[in-house]
């Protein structure tokens, strides 16, 4: 695999992984020198945002309470990863440390006689 859908590959995990119900979206934008570009909340297209900062390669990411996408391109290359049951798997996560029963200790009542 290449290295621009390596690092792509890797903040779809990251993305995928937090588990803080805050919606995300940001541009990383990797510049001809290799530095990095970090666009919170863009406005703009990739491509738009790519132009702007001159840079190679771009990630976008959208995270939100049901899904994590994650949008890519780097010269003629393009990718999308996408993960639509996120509020699924956390719901499931949320309720897996809470107890579905609760035990009581036993009662014992006497009966008169």
């Amino acid at each position: 695999m290449n290295t621009f859908l390596e690092n792509a590959q890797h903040l779809f995990e990251v993305a995928r992984a937090d588990s803080s119900a805050e919606n995300t979206d940001f541009a990383l934008l990797v510049r001809p020198d290799g530095g990095l570009h970090l666009i919170m909340e863009s406005p703009l297209s990739l491509e738009a945002a790519t132009l702007h900062a001159g840079a190679r390669t771009a990630y976008r990411v959208t995270r939100t309470g049901d899904s994590v996408v994650v949008t890519g391109r780097d010269a003629g290359q393009r990718c999308l990863l996408e993960d639509r049951t996120r509020s699924k798997r956390l719901s499931v996560e949320l309720l897996r440390d809470q107890p579905l029963y609760q035990m009581n200790s036993p009662r014992f009542i006497a009966a008169a006689s």
